[in-house]
């Protein structure tokens, strides 16, 4: 044999094929491994989609309430154009069905919404409250003085008026701290 000719050894071939078997084994298991993480965070985010859709459908259903409540608004509003009308209903269904519930305008709705509902609880309130005076007023316990005094006895004696007929309120003030020896 010539220095030139490779001596082939088997047992170098055996353990290379062995390493070579070791390896591939290794990266079938990692292989297998990222498989299987990568379906469980599939499985994860269809979870979390799904969830996100339920939500999203919760509000969807919520703002196309304040939706309405808001064209029930505008109804009432006297409007120079019907057009402005019309662009703004468009706009608020924009709104509901490409936004979410932390968009500013929406904030700003359900704020303007919550205070109309606020107002208009007091102004109910309000309203109760000043047909039951007028009721007590006209003909109820306001009617006579006799319903307006009740039970209570009358003044024993008149007031002193002398002191209020005086035009000089000063004079009256000096003359009774003199009296009082307040000087």
């Amino acid at each position: 044999m010539t220095s030139d000719t490779p001596v082939i050894n088997n047992e170098n071939i055996s353990s290379s094929a062995s390493q070579n078997k070791v390896e591939n084994s290794s990266i079938m298991q990692q292989v297998a491994t990222q498989e299987r993480q990568i379906n469980e965070l599939k499985q994860m985010l269809s979870e979390r989609n799904s969830k996100l859709d339920k939500f999203q459908s919760a509000k969807k259903v919520e703002m196309e309430a304040m939706l309405s409540g808001m064209r029930d608004w505008i109804k009432n509003l006297e409007l120079k154009n019907e057009k402005y009308r019309a662009d703004f209903e468009k706009g608020l269904q924009r709104l509901v069905d490409t936004s979410s519930d932390d968009n500013g305008v929406w904030q700003v709705m359900c704020e303007a919404s919550a205070s109309a509902v606020k107002k208009e609880e007091q102004y109910q309130t309000l309203r109760k409250q000043y047909d039951e005076l007028k009721q007590k007023s006209n003909g109820g316990e306001f009617a006579s003085s006799d319903s307006r005094v009740g039970d209570k006895r009358p003044a024993m004696d008149e007031p002193d008026n002398v002191t209020a007929s005086t035009g000089d309120i000063w004079s009256q003030f000096i003359a009774d701290v003199s009296v009082t020896g307040y000087n």
